[in-house]
């Protein structure tokens, strides 16, 4: 809602299933730095480091949530 209406949310998480998520764009740090920046699916899925763990267990498939598994396997559209 808040996007479709223009507007932008900054978090800062450590949790990686959080952001696949709800966000469409990530920015990773590391020590203050960035290492990684550009649309989420593009950034968890670069790195085995930032991939969350429905990614990890089910590659090659590039499923971040949960979501979007339980989609594939109903023959839902994900959300």
């Amino acid at each position: 809602e808040l996007a479709a209406g223009g507007h932008g949310i900054v978090l800062a998480t450590h949790d990686v299933e959080l952001a696949a998520e709800v966000a469409t764009r990530v920015i990773v740090l590391a020590e203050g730095e960035i290492v990684a920046d550009g649309p989420t699916a593009e950034v968890v899925l670069a790195s085995p480091m930032f991939a969350p763990q429905v990614a990890k267990i089910l590659a090659p498939e590039n499923w971040l949530t949960v979501a979007e598994v339980r989609a594939a396997i109903t023959g839902e559209a994900s959300a």
